[in-house]
């Protein structure tokens, strides 16, 4: 057997379960949207209602607007913390660069709901927080407005998914040379344009695949906002939720679930063709 044969043989299990696990449920989901709900029973006459009632309605076009948008200020956020420890680790860490690495990544080794809740103690009006700003005198009273608040929510939402930045910026950082930030400095270059200049752009294919995971998993949390978010923890994914569970309308809930499949494929799309881009210019570098 030519090894081509075997190597295709080996693949075929694999992409059989990628088939029946992942991209079945999925057609599954996009034949439901354009189903609708009679009462207690679901009519399989195929319309696009759905998809109409989700481009009419102010609450659902409101919930994926900000679903998106929390994944972008989230993304921007590990991005600028991001940046100085990702670099730190590539060029400044020497011998210690596997154990930060490895530190960096020990809370993705607990459960979400032991992060949740150990943000919960911390944020609380008798949290760590708290009691130490009244200690240091520079509060009276506990802060009410800092558990169950969007604060709250984007606060946990940033520390879960930094690593996946840094990650991302670091493997970018490792691949920088160096000569080109001293050929820069050389030629009289401030720190700013350095920055702008070369090491932006070259470690931009490592700033897209990280934003793109952080941006990603956070348009799809619903633990966090939920048990953090307080009345502001309704979201689009909860919504889904909803619809699929109480509400019995399993159609409108397939309809908002690939609306926001399609605008992240979307995304996934113009994040592939700016990684291609940057790495071209890296290239060319």
């Amino acid at each position: 057997m030519r090894p081509q044969s075997a190597g295709t043989w080996l693949a075929l299990p694999v992409v059989a379960a990628l088939g029946a696990l992942c991209l079945a449920p999925l057609a599954i989901l996009f034949a439901y949207s354009f189903f609708s709900v009679d009462f207690v029973t679901i009519s399989h006459d195929p319309s696009l209602k759905n998809y109409a009632r989700i481009l009419q309605s102010e609450t659902y076009r409101g919930l994926i607007a900000r679903a998106f948008g929390s994944g972008l200020l989230v993304a921007a956020i590990t991005a600028v913390i991001g940046y100085p420890v990702a670099w730190f680790l590539a060029k400044r860490a020497g011998a210690a660069k596997t154990m930060l690495l490895t530190l960096l990544l020990v809370p993705l080794y607990s459960g979400d709901l032991l992060r949740i809740f150990a943000w919960r103690v911390l944020l609380g009006a008798e949290g760590a927080i708290n009691r130490s700003l009244i200690w240091l005198g520079a509060i009276d009273a506990p802060l009410q407005g800092l558990l169950f608040s969007p604060l709250a929510t984007h606060i946990a939402l940033t520390y879960n998914y930094l690593p996946f930045m840094v990650i991302g910026l670091w493997l970018a950082f490792e691949s920088l040379d160096d000569a080109w930030l001293e050929a820069a400095a050389d030629l009289g270059a401030p720190g700013r344009d350095r920055f702008r200049r070369v090491t932006l752009p070259l470690t931009a294919p490592g700033l897209i695949a990280g934003g793109l995971m952080v941006f990603v998993m956070v348009v799809g949390d619903y633990l966090t906002p939920q048990l953090l978010g307080g009345a502001s923890g309704v979201t689009v994914i909860s919504a889904i939720n909803d619809l699929f569970g109480t509400a019995f309308d399993w159609p409108l809930g397939s309809a908002i679930a690939w609306t926001m499949l399609a605008i992240l494929m979307l995304c996934f799309g113009a994040g592939a063709v700016l990684i291609r881009r940057s790495s071209l210019v890296a290239e060319g570098a």
